[in-house]
């Protein structure tokens, strides 16, 4: 009789354990907004919004194009982590196209760490952070969503 009260009740219980451990151990989230334009050689253009989210070491970024379309997520699982790339549209899931996009990305996505070979990282005084590969000749502009322009 006494167990089947128990039985009853632990999975409450262990919920609500669940949920003010989840509370008490959330890092601090940084989600920032962007309209990003991608200017690639040959006449080559994305533009649409990214939105990055920031907890601690880990960080994860989402890039949606102008009609709505996922061009790519991004995933960094820690400080030491690869930048793992993930829904990718077919015109850019090409193994050296997810190589290049993994490696630029990785400068947002853990900003602590050293810039890769022949890539250099602008931040102007609107906000506005411009990613360079000097090698492939791409160019990423970061503009920060005012609040004005975000949809809720």
């Amino acid at each position: 009789m006494r167990f089947s009260l128990f039985n009853k009740a632990w999975p409450g219980c262990f919920l609500a354990f669940l949920l003010w451990g989840a509370v008490m151990a959330a890092p601090a989230q940084d989600l920032r907004r962007y309209t990003l334009h991608i200017d690639l050689p040959r006449d080559g253009h994305l533009s649409g919004i990214c939105l990055i989210r920031m907890e601690g070491d880990r960080g994860a970024m989402s890039v949606v194009n102008e009609f709505g379309i996922k061009a790519f997520d991004a995933v960094c699982p820690g400080a030491k982590g690869r930048v793992r790339l993930h829904n990718v549209m077919p015109m850019l899931d090409k193994w050296y196209i997810r190589r290049v996009l993994a490696k630029d990305m990785s400068v947002l996505l853990r900003p602590h760490r050293r810039l890769p070979r022949r890539r250099t990282l602008e931040r102007r005084e609107d906000g506005t952070l411009v990613l360079t590969n000097r090698r492939f000749k791409i160019t990423y502009r970061f503009k920060p969503l005012e609040e004005d322009d975000a949809v809720e």
